[in-house]
């Protein structure tokens, strides 16, 4: 009953929302490293504030901001959809402000694989990233902004380099 109601209340306000109106961001991969077992570094660059949408300061009116990665063939990055294999983490900035042009970021990211309900979500081990890399030259990344009583804003999608990403996967744990 609790879901139906918020089903209901979801697609009532959906007609509410508003358009963000900024473009697309183009992001462009900077890097990608190992930090902690289970934890890679994805850092790049935008030429929109992701974090400053509105205008009214970094992350001000904001739900959400996250980097999403596909890691096998699906690639709807919706936000009620789960994607089953998958690097996900928050955006954080990098102040380095030297280029004018260009909004640095990194995103601390787990590789998950996430239930077809999302009620469950497990960390892959070496050997499964192995696995579902092996036959890709780069995986496909987005991201996506939730705010209060916007529409989600999605960038254009980022290419991460998949030998980048297994250099890291496959580094000797300290």
């Amino acid at each position: 009953m609790y879901k139906l109601f918020l089903c209901v209340v979801l697609a009532i306000c959906s007609g509410c929302a508003k358009d963000h109106l900024q473009p697309p961001a183009n992001l462009i991969f900077v890097s990608v490293e190992r930090e902690r077992s289970l934890l890679y570094v994805i850092r790049y660059q935008s030429d929109v504030d992701v974090l400053d949408l509105f205008g009214r300061g970094e992350r001000q009116g904001m739900i959400s901001g996250t980097l999403r990665c596909a890691l096998a063939d699906d690639h709807d990055f919706s936000v009620g959809k789960a994607i089953r294999f998958s690097a996900i983490g928050l955006i954080r900035s990098e102040k380095n402000q030297a280029n004018e042009t260009k909004f640095s970021y990194l995103t601390p990211a787990f590789i998950t694989e996430t239930s077809d309900n999302r009620s469950s979500e497990r960390d892959l081990s070496v050997a499964e990233m192995n696995q579902l890399l092996s036959n890709k030259q780069q995986i496909p990344c987005k991201v996506v902004v939730n705010a209060y009583g916007y529409k989600p804003y999605y960038s254009n999608t980022m290419h991460i380099p998949v030998a980048d990403l297994l250099r890291e996967i496959n580094k000797p744990r300290s």
